[in-house]
């Protein structure tokens, strides 16, 4: 599986996300948001993910806590600009 910017995830939960945005720092960061049922509205739920492999599998593990988010969301601030 690639991760692709303008592409739509499943998450093991089927929940459905588009990749809005990508960086790279220390590994590959995703920012992403949740997408409805059919596929056309992103519902407001957003998340910022890093990618971990796992032999030749691509998972993604949600950045929580307050000291990892102020590490990473800055590097999707500089990204913008």
């Amino acid at each position: 599986m690639n991760i692709d910017v303008d592409k739509v995830i499943t998450l093991g939960n089927k929940e459905k996300y588009l990749v809005v945005s990508h960086v790279v720092s220390n590994g590959d960061y995703y920012y992403i948001a949740e997408i409805d049922e059919n596929g056309r509205d992103i519902k407001d739920n957003y998340k910022i993910v890093k990618e971990v492999h796992d032999g030749d599998k691509i998972l993604i593990d949600e950045v929580v806590g307050e000291v990892n988010l102020k590490e990473v969301l800055p590097l999707f601030v500089k990204s913008i600009h």
